[in-house]
């Protein structure tokens, strides 16, 4: 009796929400990349640029923000 209401239960929570393809993110969400190019600042005349740790998103683009930790500092131009 619990496996035809299992059964049954399972079937109306298919109907409920429907079917998604599962996949998984390729290179995976969250996993270290490159250090990419990140805000900069000005400083004697000079204009260094930040460059931050990268992650790979779910598109398999390799993103950062001001959050994360400086790679390096790298001189860039004049301001």
């Amino acid at each position: 009796m619990t496996r035809i209401l299992t059964r049954v239960g399972d079937a109306v929570l298919g109907k409920v929400l429907g079917r998604e393809e599962a996949g998984a993110c390729v290179p995976e969400n969250g996993q270290a990349c490159s250090c990419v190019a990140s805000n900069g600042y000005c400083s004697g005349g000079s204009y260094f640029r930040y460059y931050r740790q990268g992650y790979f998103n779910c598109y398999g683009s390799c993103k950062t923000s001001t959050s994360r930790p400086v790679c390096y500092v790298k001189k860039v131009g004049a301001c």
